[in-house]
């Protein structure tokens, strides 16, 4: 892959994923024009997950239909996200020792975050942050669950999650409708999967859409049955925190992705843009925390070039001056004997700015020390 020089084609490179006017859905599209969708449906079967949401792969009004709703949601600015509900957006138990102790529902830091879930012997806590989670990545996502558990469990635990039914509405795939008890699929979400990000604790349920999944820790706030050498957050009694925690940092991940994606230079790509891809980026400069000098023009916004997009997109975090520490890199022209010197004393490493090309070309790590910057006299 290579970077194009007209930053219009940043998210060009992957022409070969069906997009919103493939030529066959324009046909489609063509035939059906004349129709209401409503009609269309009542015309054909569908096979149903929910009363909104419907699964018939290989049916060409499925196709169809899946089309026109991808295109409606990326005309809004819109991605899909796909959501995991147990050790992801809470935890529940069946332990007796919680059962038995309902004070603790009494508590006021525990409101709208611990419940009893009846007629189950159950209890359900929230992990913190997921109602702000769901408000803010609603703006951006169409939002879906997707879930081993069985429907009755998952209507509950999105009645804790979605007591106004703005979020997900119909949008909720259990159990009953999975082809593999063991095993997801976006197959079941009927909607372009280069627009769809997952986000679960677990990775090996999803074997055939790794590329669309952010992998996120394990929440477990009751303890285990078995014997740990992690206690749990209420053995401890603590919590994640609300502002540093999981849900936060991958809202803010979520909202890098969905930045990139609909980047205003992009647009003249936006059939061919795909999360996979963007996703693929972010992984490889993990950890990185960069400062630029000297490298972009005074009437240039920053964050707004291309050098910068590609970092972030790489996963790294930028900024343009020294309050970033500790940072790790900084990516210059060129360097005076003494910002050599000092880098060493900061313990980063000064790199050239072809360094970000390379990595973002290939979709990989170069070393450094391959990218060595210019000294000046």
């Amino acid at each position: 892959m290579v970077f194009p020089q007209d930053s219009s084609g940043l998210y060009s490179s992957s022409s070969s994923i069906m997009g919103v006017h493939d030529d066959t859905h324009k046909a489609n599209l063509k035939a059906y024009g004349g129709m209401n969708m409503d009609c269309v449906n009542e015309a054909f079967m569908f096979k149903y997950v929910d009363k909104d949401l419907w699964v018939s792969p290989d049916d060409e009004i499925s196709q169809l239909q899946m089309v026109v709703e991808s295109e409606k949601l990326l005309n809004n600015e819109k991605l899909v996200l796909v959501l995991d509900l147990d050790k992801t957006l809470l935890h529940t138990t069946k332990r007796s020792k919680y059962l038995k102790t309902p004070e603790e529902l009494l508590q006021p830091k525990f409101k709208d975050s611990l419940f009893r879930v009846q007629p189950w012997a159950m209890m359900t806590k929230l992990r913190p942050f997921v109602h702000t989670f769901l408000k803010e990545a609603s703006t951006m996502f169409e939002l879906h669950i997707c879930t081993m558990g069985k429907r009755d469990y998952a209507s509950k635990m999105v009645e804790f999650l979605d007591p106004e039914k703005v979020y997900f509405k119909s949008r909720v795939i259990t159990r009953e409708d999975l082809v593999d008890s063991e095993e997801k699929s976006l197959d079941l979400v009927p909607r372009h999967k280069r627009t769809a990000i997952i986000v679960d604790d677990n990775q090996h349920v999803w074997k055939h859409d790794q590329s669309n999944l952010i992998l996120v820790k394990k929440y477990l706030y009751f303890n285990p049955k078995s014997a740990t050498s992690i206690a749990s957050f209420s053995a401890l009694n603590t919590d994640e925190d609300e502002t540093t925690g999981v849900l936060p940092t991958i809202l803010e991940k979520l909202k890098l992705i969905h930045r990139l994606f609909f980047n205003p230079k992009s647009k003249g790509g936006l059939v061919h843009t795909d999360v996979r891809s963007i996703l693929a980026h972010l992984r490889v400069l993990q950890g990185c925390k960069l400062i630029f000098k000297g490298i972009f023009p005074p009437s240039l916004k920053p964050e707004n070039s291309c050098l910068w997009l590609m970092a972030e997109e790489l996963g790294a975090i930028c900024s343009m001056d020294d309050v970033l520490t500790p940072f790790t890199h900084v990516v210059t022209w060129a360097a005076t004997t003494e910002e050599s010197q000092q880098a060493e004393l900061d313990k980063s490493i000064l790199v050239h700015p072809r360094w970000l090309h390379a990595c973002y070309d290939a979709c990989k790590r170069y070393p450094e020390k391959d990218f060595q910057v210019e000294l000046k006299n």
